[in-house]
């Protein structure tokens, strides 16, 4: 069964028309990218996905009982430490709770440096962690609160190849226990390489591929740099 199937789904904003008649599924289990420049309605279409927003035309059929939803924009209260800002999204967001200690014993089993890195960064208050460590630690612990749908707009913008990994490894381990994940980003080498198959966003119509040579052959590419050019170009 899918979880999420999005049926010409079409929005427009002030006149605007961001996208059109655009389909969307995803099954338990897997990670699928959604590519696009910025401005082309990624952020969008994960509000309206989450019920922020409301679409203008379509038929949105989502299954999921506890999505979970990472904007762009984190601000955790600066004087907090990283472990309170934990416990604030996992009582909110978490159906059955799971304790700081209990998370990192998980992400030792996904992997010993992942557990490390989390456990330095909780305690942490959030005005002493950089941007990359903030988001790399709000991404991980949406990805343990046992939601069967996870959004995450643009988890690895600005961050670093370290926390990058980190965040990419917490969504393959989240994928393998049953998660589905939502990935937004303009990375496309990225979204290729970890996602089970993958959408491009590109003047109001979504492509739908299923791996690089897809994507390389639509567009008559030699690099998936030109690809995602030729995208916005055609």
């Amino acid at each position: 069964m899918r979880l999420l199937t999005l049926t010409e789904l079409s929005f427009s904003y002030q006149k605007r028309l961001l996208f059109h008649k655009i389909n969307i599924d995803l099954s338990p289990g897997e990670a699928v990218g959604i590519l696009g420049c910025n401005g082309a309605g990624k952020t969008t279409l994960f509000d309206i996905i989450s019920g922020l927003r409301y679409p203008t035309g379509g038929v949105i059929c989502n299954n999921a009982r506890h999505p979970t939803y990472l904007t762009q924009i984190l601000t955790p209260p600066p004087q907090l430490r990283m472990g309170e800002v934990y416990k604030l999204i996992t009582l909110l967001n978490m159906p059955t709770l799971l304790s700081i200690d209990q998370a990192i014993v998980r992400l030792d089993g996904w992997s010993p440096a992942l557990g490390r890195r989390f456990s330095e960064i909780a305690q942490k208050k959030a005005s002493k962690c950089s941007y990359g460590e903030v988001r790399s630690f709000i991404s991980l612990t949406l990805l343990l609160t046992g939601s069967d749908l996870i959004m995450l707009d643009e988890p690895t913008a600005g961050v670093d190849p370290e926390f990058r990994h980190y965040i990419w490894l917490g969504i393959k381990s989240a994928c393998r226990e049953g998660a589905s994940v939502m990935i937004s980003s303009h990375y496309t080498q990225e979204i290729v390489d970890n996602c089970t198959r993958f959408y491009m966003l590109a003047h109001q119509q979504l492509q739908a591929f299923d791996n690089a040579d897809q994507l390389l052959a639509r567009y008559q590419a030699n690099s998936l740099d030109e690809a995602f050019i030729k995208a916005l170009a055609v």
